[in-house]
């Protein structure tokens, strides 16, 4: 539930000099990669539970959690829910999964896309029936208003799941101008979850969110 940039470099000719186009994209890109290596070698690993993560951001934001009755929550529930499973404990599911295929959609209602999303969905349906004691799970949403003044633009729902130590975001903007607003709280957020050297040894969600927010 992030936000990401897609940048398409376009380099023409065909000579190779230091001096000329594609030896400032090798000077560039050898610069990205110490900086890179620079990140690494200064991240802090220091997590926060999601019980300090909750109290952090009801603290700082002033906001509660939406009540369970809540259509935004039962929403969110469903899908984050099923993502989960999906991650989390995929031989609950009766249904195994499909692999997508190898190519795009050759023209509408491609048959080999059918069956895929045929199967995702059957998976998915098998996920939220499952109950609470096959798996078990508690979710919290947040939604921070984004102010311009003293109105809100915008809105920031986060996701806080604690039996899977779970953070996600959605964004409901009103203001295209707002988005600093918007990824300086949510990097905020992910910074103070922070992720472990466990995370990082697995290379998880939490720690890819983590490392890049910093």
């Amino acid at each position: 539930m992030g936000l990401f940039r897609k940048t398409t470099v376009h380099v023409m000719g065909n000579r190779s000099s230091d001096s000329g186009a594609d030896g400032r994209y090798r000077k560039q890109a050898k610069e990205n990669r110490r900086r890179e290596q620079e990140k690494l070698k200064n991240l802090v690993l220091e997590p926060h539970t999601t019980a300090e993560l909750r109290g952090y951001i009801e603290a700082k934001y002033q906001v509660t959690e939406l009540p369970r009755d809540d259509d935004r929550y039962k929403l969110a529930y469903l899908g984050i829910k099923a993502h989960l499973v999906f991650r989390d404990a995929p031989e609950l599911l009766r249904t195994p999964p499909m692999e997508e295929p190898d190519h795009p959609p050759r023209f509408e209602n491609d048959p080999d896309y059918v069956e895929y999303d045929e199967n995702r969905e059957t998976r998915y349906q098998e996920a939220l029936h499952l109950t609470r004691e096959q798996f078990p799970m508690h979710l919290h949403v947040y939604n921070i208003p984004i102010n311009q003044g003293s109105l809100p633009v915008a809105w920031l729902e986060v996701y806080v799941e604690t039996d899977h130590e779970y953070l996600a975001f959605k964004v409901i903007e009103l203001e295209y101008e707002e988005h600093y607003s918007i990824d300086r709280t949510r990097e905020d957020i992910i910074r103070y979850f922070g992720a472990g050297p466990e995370d990082q040894a697995a290379g998880n969600e939490r720690y890819l969110q983590y490392l890049n927010s910093v």
